[in-house]
């Protein structure tokens, strides 16, 4: 017997992801304190709380934890969007004109990015960054230009 139920068996009871807040995204780190420092020192990112092996920040209302000092985990290990599972992480940015300073930010933080770039497909506006296990971020202009 699978290990998962089987929900088409149960008449009646159905299952309505759609109506489902997301409750947290985990992201898993070869250094925690590498990742501590970059995501709240250098991004301001609010931690709530801070356990062995375990750091859950606060990004603009969405729990991220970053999980790390794990023995699985190669310090050498390093994010992939090519991979199935995660591509990039985005945050949206209300003000298309404060792109400029975010990237002078990231810049003089020395964060590695691409730069101000533009979205083929809504010629929106953004900066991707990377964190120190190359895991993609951008930040994504909410508006047309």
């Amino acid at each position: 017997m699978s290990e998962y139920l089987h929900l088409g068996a149960l008449k009646g009871i159905y299952m309505h992801p759609a109506s489902y807040a997301l409750g947290h995204i985990a992201l898993r780190v070869s250094n925690l304190a590498r990742a501590r420092a970059f995501y709240v020192e250098t991004l301001h990112f609010p931690a709530i709380l801070e356990i062995p092996g375990r750091l859950l920040l606060n990004v603009h209302g969405i729990v991220i934890a970053l999980l790390g000092d794990d023995p699985h985990t190669g310090q050498e290990d390093r994010f992939s969007p090519y991979r199935v599972g995660l591509d990039h992480l985005a945050l949206a940015v209300p003000d298309p004109q404060e792109l400029n300073t975010l990237l002078e930010y990231l810049q003089q933080a020395g964060v590695p990015n691409h730069g101000l770039e533009e979205d083929e497909l809504t010629h929106a506006r953004y900066i991707s960054f990377y964190d120190p296990d190359g895991i993609a971020w951008e930040l994504y202009a909410t508006t047309r230009r």
